[in-house]
């Protein structure tokens, strides 16, 4: 097998180039492989199926694809994450901002007055965090 990068010999069993230091794309690690597409048997060194016809740089780029799509759901999960919490301190803050705000109406408790004017600063902090959580999502959606 040889490196995409430097044309260097490598062994099938490498990760990385020891010439140049780049990753293996997935290249068949045994003698025979199987066509992406139609899964006939391929010997390592065919570059097109003799089944089908496709190419060998077909299933390099689809493993390619694959491994940046299944990367890029990972990279959005701290944004969904961060954003989902912000949502819920921001509710949390405007129902607890209600709900005090009528009790000190009608009864006039000063640890409820409190409470009150607490919930402002919670609903800032959980606005906050969702706006990081957007700022993530939209970072982790320019990268894909």
């Amino acid at each position: 097998m040889k490196c995409q990068n430097c044309n260097r010999e490598m062994n099938p069993k490498d990760e990385f180039c020891g010439g140049c230091g780049s990753k293996s794309i997935g290249l068949p690690t045994s003698e025979t492989d199987s066509c992406p597409s139609c899964r006939n048997e391929m010997s390592a060194d065919q570059t097109h199926c003799q089944k089908c016809g496709n190419s060998r740089n077909v299933f390099e780029s689809e493993t390619l694809k694959q491994r940046s799509a299944s990367s890029s759901k990972s990279s959005r999960l701290p944004g969904i994450i961060f954003a989902a919490i912000g949502t819920v301190i921001v509710l949390y803050a405007i129902w607890n901002f209600q709900t005090t705000g009528e009790t000190l109406r009608t009864d006039n408790n000063p640890g409820i007055g409190l409470q009150h004017v607490v919930s402002v600063p919670i609903g800032i902090v959980g606005l906050i965090i969702l706006i990081a959580g957007l700022f993530f999502l939209g970072e982790s959606s320019e990268k894909a």
